[in-house]
């Protein structure tokens, strides 16, 4: 959209209004204990990618509760528990506060607290020496992606441009390969949003947005609001009954890694009754409807029966409901993507909605809307091939034989997050192979207990922000991140190397201790490096650069009212004059089922089965060491059918030993008849053997007298599926495939 019709775009709420109107619009807190009125000032949430509008509440200069804002368009004031705990991130008395260096061997855990000003000196030192070396490509960079409003991934996206090219493992861009691949191939564009709020039938694959999706909240409330509301149908086909399978119309166990087989049966019967969009498909689809209705007829009802363990009748219902209750919408999640045929099975699903024509259309998918399209607020390597090389990971990096001088790993731990993740241990211990690692992260990590040097780095409530969040309704959104917490005195101000007599007039805030914005990391260090560097980074700090992006997103006859409307609620909504951007043809070729040779079609044996993990409402990075979270999601004991206990003797509650080529761990059984009797299931997010004593399950004492009452310390902290985990990747996507590791079970 331009820039203009951002001017005048939504309802401004003035922030005396919003004191006046108090509980009426949930924006007024009270105090407990003193029964005055707390501080409210809206932000943006980023414990996941969904950059929820969220208004943090401050006693004084204490921050004593998050909740959702009513105002925001997307989550309209929902908020889930781990935005709820982002609390705990920000006060956790665990939390990285000084910037630290090793002594002695690496991973021995010994340390020594530094300077900044030495920690920036030998950063710049190495990734000079790089430069003038013409080796900057031995220089890797390893981060999450952007949240919705994280400014400083895109101030040090402009660094890693200026030092390039170097490698990068662009983790959540990662994760997602395979549906992005998949799209492009289908659709001609790699992302797309689901409006389920006006879809009637809803085919779930594999997705669970009822407790963890990229759009969590939103989506989550229009899905609830549609079933409700609108009586749509909502059928899941899922290896074990997630939040969302539970609450559907109908759960449909499918053996893991055959849904794309499925997909193609409805397919097929869509075709042969007629109940598919002819006008749409003459227009838009390069295949004609012969060639496809030919391809199509080969996968009949019962080879996806023989193939799935669907039974022949239930698919061909599902086939008429997604046929005949339009809109039709099939949405898919990690249960189809993460397969080594991951993205052939994302095709063979997108094909239905390509039949029924639902491509911007109400109750079908649309492009994302977007704030300004010259302005990326994302860091997506593809984006400048000739700054970064792709690489998928630690992997890549020791069996290809890469040559490393300095790994930088900002805000990710793929000591905890990788498949294997023991032999990712032991790389990145290995000085042969990285001379040197660093990392910035809140708390001290698996991977940052290997590093060389390691940097506190401020929570998103202590940091600026700009971004464009993914809009569920049409209309794009500017979402706004400002600190919350950490009041600055007017004497911090003003000894403040940024100051401007402005500060003066509005609270100031800094982060904890010594922690930074990853922003102002990456700022000062490109000073600190000189040279072409530091003029390629101008900005005085990460709020400079926020400021002069919405001045340049913004009209400039409304510039006043839109900053002043931006700042008290905490977002801008747009006008939705996009364009129909899908390409006129698509389709270009026909989906294909490829079969899963490790476990499809291959009999397995009795104490045999596929190892599917799975992330809870609960799931975050920021939630690692929350005490709020680990008090409810400490433990993860292994899902394993009835059935299948039985044979093995296996009894609710045992201990069992689970084996695969990558090792084994021990956990509890859970015997239950919500999971397919071919697989076994475990919960991801625990097991950790660093970050914090409350991840760890250990009673200690701090300044926060519950971390003295942690009572689960006696269950234990649970394990870490990812050590189990094989490496497998998609041929086509790229992806790694999660859930296709076959493992053991064995009693103890």
């Amino acid at each position: 959209m331009g820039v203009s019709s951002l001017a005048g775009s939504g309802a401004a709420v003035p922030w005396d209004l919003w004191q006046r109107r108090g509980s009426r619009q949930a924006l007024l807190g009270v105090s407990r204990t003193s029964l005055k009125p707390l501080h409210a000032i809206p932000t943006t949430c980023g414990q996941c990618k969904a950059g929820c509008g969220i208004i943090a509440y401050l006693d004084g200069e204490e921050l004593v509760q998050l909740l959702g804002n009513p105002h925001h368009p997307n989550n309209k004031g929902g908020i889930c528990g781990k935005g709820i705990a982002g609390i705990n991130l920000v006060n956790d008395p665990e939390r990285l506060l000084f910037p630290l260096k090793r002594k002695g061997g690496r991973g021995e855990g010994h340390w020594i607290r530094i300077s900044w000003d030495e920690a920036y000196t030998r950063l710049a030192l190495r990734i000079n020496a790089l430069i003038s070396k013409g080796k900057a490509d031995r220089l890797v960079l390893d981060f999450e992606q952007d949240d919705g409003a994280a400014s400083s991934l895109i101030l040090l996206r402009k660094l890693a441009e200026a030092v390039g090219p170097v490698k990068v493992i662009p983790r959540s861009g990662l994760l997602d390969s395979n549906r992005r691949s998949a799209f492009d191939l289908t659709y001609g564009t790699p992302s797309l949003i689901e409006d389920v709020a006006r879809s009637r039938t809803i085919l779930n694959f594999g997705a669970n947005p009822y407790a963890h999706h990229d759009q969590f909240i939103g989506i989550a409330r229009r899905l609830m609001e549609a079933r409700l509301h609108k009586g749509a149908k909502l059928y899941t086909l899922d290896v074990r009954m997630s939040e969302t399978a539970a609450k559907s119309d109908k759960w449909i166990p499918v053996k893991a890694g055959t849904d794309g087989i499925v997909a193609l049966a409805i397919a097929n019967i869509l075709v042969k009754k007629g109940w598919i969009d002819v006008p749409f498909l003459n227009r838009r689809v390069s295949t004609p409807i012969s060639a496809i209705s030919d391809y199509l007829s080969q996968f009949s009802l019962e080879m996806a029966q023989n193939i799935s363990g669907i039974e022949a009748e239930q698919i061909q219902k599902l086939a008429e409901e997604f046929g005949t209750n339009r809109p039709a919408l099939a949405i898919l999640g990690g249960g189809v993507r993460d397969h080594e045929n991951g993205s052939q099975n994302v095709r063979c699903i997108s094909l239905l909605n390509l039949l029924v024509g639902n491509l911007e259309r109400p109750g079908g998918l649309f492009l994302p809307r977007l704030i300004d399209e010259k302005h990326n607020f994302s860091f997506l390597p593809e984006d400048n091939p000739a700054a970064f090389e792709i690489v998928r990971g630690t992997y890549d990096l020791d069996n290809e034989d890469i040559q490393i001088d300095t790994y930088f790993a900002c805000m990710t731990n793929p000591a905890y997050t990788e498949p294997d993740c023991q032999r990712t241990v032991q790389f990145l211990k290995n000085e042969e192979k990285i001379p040197f690692l660093a990392v910035m992260d809140t708390h001290l990590t698996e991977t940052a207990a290997c590093a060389d040097l390691v940097l506190p780095a401020a929570t998103y409530l202590e940091s600026w922000g700009i971004g464009s969040a993914p809009s569920l309704d049409g209309k794009p959104i500017l979402n706004l991140r400002r600190p919350v917490v950490s009041r600055q005195s007017a004497a911090q101000i003003l000894r403040s190397p940024n100051f401007s007599a402005g500060k003066l007039l509005e609270p100031s805030f800094a982060p904890k201790g010594e922690a930074k914005d990853m922003g102002d990391f990456s700022l000062e260090l490109a000073q600190r490096m000189g040279g072409d560097i530091s003029k390629e980074l101008d900005f005085k700090d990460t709020q400079d650069f926020v400021a002069k992006t919405t001045l340049s997103l913004l009209a400039s006859d409304a510039q006043h009212l839109d900053r002043k409307r931006f700042k008290e609620q905490g977002f801008l909504l747009g006008q939705d004059d996009s364009p129909n951007r899908i390409p006129s043809r698509i389709l270009k070729e026909l989906p294909k089922y490829l079969p899963i040779i490790s476990h499809t079609h291959v009999e397995q044996k009795p104490d045999q089965f596929v190892l599917t993990s799975f992330k809870t409402s609960l799931w975050s990075e920021g939630t690692q060491n929350s005490k709020w979270v680990r008090e409810i999601a400490h433990s993860n004991p292994l899902w394993i059918h009835k059935q299948a206990a039985d044979r093995l003797g296996i009894k609710n509650g045992d201990k069992v030993r689970v084996i695969s080529s990558a090792g084994s761990l021990i956990t509890k059984a859970l015997t239950t008849s919500r999971i397919h009797p071919d697989s076994v299931a475990m919960a991801a997010g625990v097991g950790h053997k660093a970050v914090g004593r409350v991840a760890r399950a250990q009673r200690f004492k701090s300044r926060d007298q519950d971390t003295n009452l942690i009572w689960w310390n006696k269950e234990g902290a649970g394990v870490n599926p990812n050590e189990i985990i094989e490496y497998r990747f998609d041929p086509t996507g790229g992806g790694q495939a999660w859930k296709d590791t076959v493992v053991r079970i064995e009693k103890l």
